[in-house]
């Protein structure tokens, strides 16, 4: 126990000096902040563009304007009830913001009085409709290209683009020289269309007002589900109900991250020792098994200093930005928190995690054994690396189905059980198919092990590499040919 102590002080203290290691832990989160709110800032920080809009009358400019009015308005109705919103139940929150904006409330007063966190939504409209500085397409070319300026509120300004309306029913126009940008003409595409269903609609003596009557008209749909004798609860589904299946995709997805963001340590520092020479000196002090227990417990350590770190960092941020985080998703977070900490999602997620990490963790110290450089390692690396993105790819699958046959059959699969595992407990499936898929797991774990000691022992004492485990595949394969096509000799002189 002392060797093994002693090997996991050695390269655990190793990793974490490391200024790389450090680095990395703190520029994963930052990038992952910049991936999330990236969005957000780009849109809230479009420039001012100016466009207009020549017509006859003004019926395709109000119905122009009334759609990016709608715009704002689903942009916070997503933001004052993100979860309501997405899946298209009611809530009182959305019902009061909805009578707000008949009411003629713009959409930043209807969110803030709704009871919308403060600053949360700014009404930001990046187009602006101004006056046509031109009536005619050959005119308004300058405008365009940038040669003259447009007379807007806030001065002369570019000009982006143009919308021409003939007065019959030929094609509308849209002229610019930006074709990337195309919202401003999807915004103008669904105006039209809503346009051309006022004017039917108006032929039969029918209004817009009929549709929102329908629209308002509509019974509410609850989900239900059937509760056992003597559960005092209602049969109505809750979030309460959902976290299980919420938190075992959570954990999937952490348990992948975790394995494929320390497995490489494994790899990289077994090289390093290889071709350095070091395992000779190591050997001499320790035993082989203690010298593989020690890395493959500094390595699980490492992964507990990643988790402890953005665990102890998301909770300060949360902690920071308590009051601008929506009651919903606050109110959210105790089921979650409630049903992770359940031993009967606790305990198959850490063992899956425990039995995962030891399966990759072999076989990658097993391979870097066997490499004295990159390249080398490269040639053997790739078939693992596929192995680890397959589960990530059924993980994407289990979020609509984790009960679906695909998953149910490939949770069998030994290299891909410690990730699906823990998506089989929510669907409550047989006892019997729990303890078999566990008892898998460890039996592979078992055996992993045990092979890659074996490899790590011919790697690390007897010097073998790449080309003497690809050899020996060769010889085992020509061999079985040599043995078959002796016996057909064999078959036919007798």
């Amino acid at each position: 126990m002392h060797s093994i102590y002693l090997v996991t002080r050695r390269d655990y203290l190793g990793y974490v000096s490391a200024w790389g290691f450090w680095l990395g832990l703190l520029f994963t989160p930052i990038l992952l902040g910049i991936f999330l709110l990236a969005p957000a800032f780009a849109a809230s920080s479009q420039p001012a563009r100016y466009f207009t809009i020549i017509e006859t009358d003004t019926d395709f400019s109000q119905a122009l304007i009334q759609e990016m009015e709608k715009l704002q308005v689903q942009q916070a109705r997503i933001l004052i009830d993100p979860a309501a919103s997405m899946q298209g139940q009611p809530s009182e929150k959305l019902e009061k913001f909805d009578q707000l904006i008949l009411q003629g409330r713009s959409a930043e007063e209807a969110f803030t009085e709704a009871g919308g966190s403060p600053g949360l939504f700014q009404s930001n409209q990046s187009f602006h409709l101004i006056e046509p500085p031109a009536t005619t397409a050959e005119a308004l070319a300058p405008y365009l290209k940038g040669e003259k300026l447009a007379d807007t509120d806030k001065g002369p300004q570019p000009l982006f683009a143009a919308i021409i309306v003939p007065s019959n029913q030929d094609s509308i126009e849209y002229w610019s020289e930006n074709l990337q940008i195309r919202s401003l003409i999807s915004l103008a595409q669904n105006a039209e269309a809503n346009l051309q269903l006022d004017r039917k609609l108006a032929e039969r003596g029918l209004d817009r007002e009929i549709l929102i009557q329908a629209s308002e008209a509509k019974r509410k749909i609850t989900q239900q589900m059937p509760r056992s004798t003597g559960e005092t609860a209602s049969s109505e589904v809750t979030l309460a109900d959902r976290a299980p299946y919420i938190v075992s995709i959570m954990m999937a997805f952490s348990l992948w991250f975790l394995i494929f963001s320390v497995i490489n340590y494994l790899l990289m520092g077994t090289i390093e020792e290889r071709s350095n020479k070091i395992f000779d000196s190591l050997l001499t002090s320790v035993k082989l098994p203690d010298l593989l227990a020690g890395k493959l417990i500094a390595v699980l350590l490492l992964a507990l200093t990643l988790m402890s770190f953005w665990g102890l960092l998301s909770t300060s941020v949360t902690y920071i930005v308590q009051d601008q985080i929506p009651t919903d998703i606050t109110d959210a977070i105790g089921p979650i928190i409630a049903t992770a900490l359940d031993p009967l999602f606790l305990f198959p997620a850490l063992t899956s995690f425990l039995l995962g990490y030891l399966i990759y963790g072999s076989l990658f110290l097993a391979l870097g054994s066997l490499c004295d450089t990159i390249q080398e390692a490269q040639t053997l690396m790739a078939p693992l690396f596929v192995l680890l993105m397959a589960p990530l790819i059924m993980l994407v699958f289990a979020i609509e189905d984790a009960n679906s046959p695909f998953i149910a059959i490939m949770a069998w699969v030994p290299l891909f059980t410690p990730f699906l595992y823990i998506l089989r407990v929510p669907t409550e499936p047989p006892v019997w198919e729990l303890f078999a898929q566990f008892g898998l797991m460890v039996v592979t774990t078992i055996l992993i092990v045990i092979l890659a000691t074996r490899v790590y022992r011919a790697g690390a004492v007897h010097g073998a590499n790449v080309s003497d485990v690809l050899g020996f595949f060769n010889k085992l394969f020509s061999g079985s040919g040599q043995n078959t096509g002796s016996n057909q000799t064999s078959e036919q002189n007798r």
